[in-house]
C-alpha cells in the first residue's frame, strides 16, 4: 500500500508560481505548426531554442531521444525537491518503469538486448532494474513493481505471448497509480486517474472489437479503478451500441463517438487523437486555478504532450515523413 501523502495545495504555492512562469516557455501549437513548416529537419529543431532547448539540430532520432530524456529528467529531479510534489511526479515517473519492465522482460522472449530503448525516467534506475532482472535479486524494487517483472516472465514463459505478459504487467501499473492517487487525497489527481484508467479501457475494448477477440480476453484485459466498471464495458456491444453508457466521463464524448467506425475497421488516427485529448479537456476547467495539485498536473501533463509533440515532429521530419502526415498525429496544445 502506498505511503499516505495527503497533499495540501498551500504548500504547492511556490512550485506552482514557477511553472506558471514558465507556461509561456512550453511548446506552443504556433511554435509546432512553424516546425511542421520549416524547411528542413535542422531547421525545426532550432526552432526549440526558443524553448530552452539545447542545439538538436545535428542529433540522429537516438540522439533527440536522450536528449528530452535529459529534460525530463531534470524536471522531474527538480520538482521532486519540493516534498508535496512527490506522490504527483512519481505519478508520472510510474510509467517508465513499466515500461523498463516490459521491455526487458519481452527482450527475453526474443533473445535481443534492449538497454538502449529502456528509459531513464522512472523511480528507479535504468541500470538498476536491469540488473535485478537479469540477478534476480528483486528485493529493492517497489512491491508491484517486483511483482510485475516476477509475473510477466512466468505469463511469457507459460504462454509465448507478449501481449498477455504486458497485460499482467498493465495491470499492477493501473493498481499502484491507484494506490498513489488515493494517497494524496486529493480530488483532481484521483479523477485524472480514473480517467487514464477509462482510456485505457475505451482502446481495448476497441482493439479488441476490431479483432474479434473473445468476450473473456476482453474481460481479461480491462483495468479495474477507472469512472466505467468492467462489468459496465463488458455489457458494451462490439457494435458501439451501449459505449456511451458505460463511458460516461465527458472527457471522452468525442472519442466514444468516433468509436463505432473503428470498432467496424476504420481509420483510428482520430479516435487515438481524442483518447489522448481527454486529459486536456479534463484540466480545461483548472487553467485559472492559481496554486495547488491542480496547477502542477496540467504543467506535468504539458511537459508530457511537448515531449512527445517534439519527438514526434523531429523524428518524423527526419523520416521524411509528410508534415500533414505528423500533423494528422499530433494532440491538441497545452498553451
Amino acid at each position: 500500500m502506498a505511503k499516505t501523502s495527503k497533499i495540501r495545495d498551500t504548500e504547492l504555492i511556490t512550485l506552482s508560481a514557477v511553472l506558471r512562469a514558465r507556461e509561456g516557455r512550453l511548446l506552443s501549437g504556433e511554435l509546432a505548426e512553424r516546425m511542421l513548416e520549416a524547411p528542413r529537419a535542422e531547421d525545426a529543431a532550432k526552432m526549440l531554442e526558443e524553448c530552452g532547448y539545447r542545439d538538436m539540430s545535428e542529433l540522429d532520432v537516438f540522439g533527440i531521444e536522450d536528449a528530452l530524456s535529459e529534460r525530463r529528467a531534470a524536471l522531474y529531479a527538480e520538482m521532486l525537491k519540493t516534498e508535496a510534489a512527490v506522490p504527483l511526479v512519481r505519478i508520472f515517473m510510474l510509467k517508465y518503469d513499466y515500461h523498463n519492465v516490459k521491455t526487458l522482460v519481452k527482450s527475453m522472449g526474443a533473445n535481443e538486448d534492449a538497454t538502449r530503448i529502456l528509459s531513464a525516467s522512472g523511480r528507479v534506475g535504468a541500470k538498476a532494474v536491469t540488473e535485478a532482472f537479469i540477478s534476480g535479486d528483486r528485493k529493492d524494487l517497489p512491491e508491484k513493481l517486483r511483482q510485475a517483472m516476477s509475473e510477466g516472465v512466468s505469463t511469457l514463459s507459460r504462454t509465448s505471448n507478449p501481449q498477455l505478459s504486458d497485460i499482467t504487467s498493465d495491470k499492477l501499473y493501473y493498481a499502484e497509480l491507484t494506490e498513489i492517487a488515493a494517497s494524496t487525497g486529493s480530488d483532481i489527481i484521483t479523477g485524472y486517474v480514473r480517467l487514464i484508467i477509462d482510456t485505457a479501457n475505451l482502446r481495448t475494448f476497441a482493439r479488441s472489437a476490431r479483432t474479434e477477440r473473445t468476450r473473456e480476453f476482453l474481460a481479461s484485459a480491462l483495468f479495474d479503478g477507472g469512472n466505467a466498471s468492467v462489468k459496465e464495458i463488458l455489457e458494451a456491444q462490439y457494435s458501439g451500441e451501449g459505449l456511451d453508457d458505460a463511458f460516461r466521463a465527458a472527457e471522452l464524448e468525442r472519442a466514444v463517438k468516433l468509436a463505432p467506425d473503428v470498432l467496424g475497421g476504420g481509420a483510428q488516427t482520430a479516435f487515438e487523437r481524442e483518447c489522448d485529448n481527454a486529459v486536456k479537456l479534463y484540466t480545461e476547467p483548472v487553467k485559472l486555478v492559481p496554486f495547488g495539485a491542480a496547477v502542477v498536473l496540467r504543467y506535468l501533463l504539458a511537459f508530457d504532450w511537448e515531449m512527445t509533440s517534439v519527438r514526434m515532429i523531429l523524428s518524423g521530419r527526419l523520416a521524411g515523413v509528410e508534415s500533414e502526415k505528423i500533423r494528422e498525429r499530433l494532440r491538441d496544445a497545452y498553451v
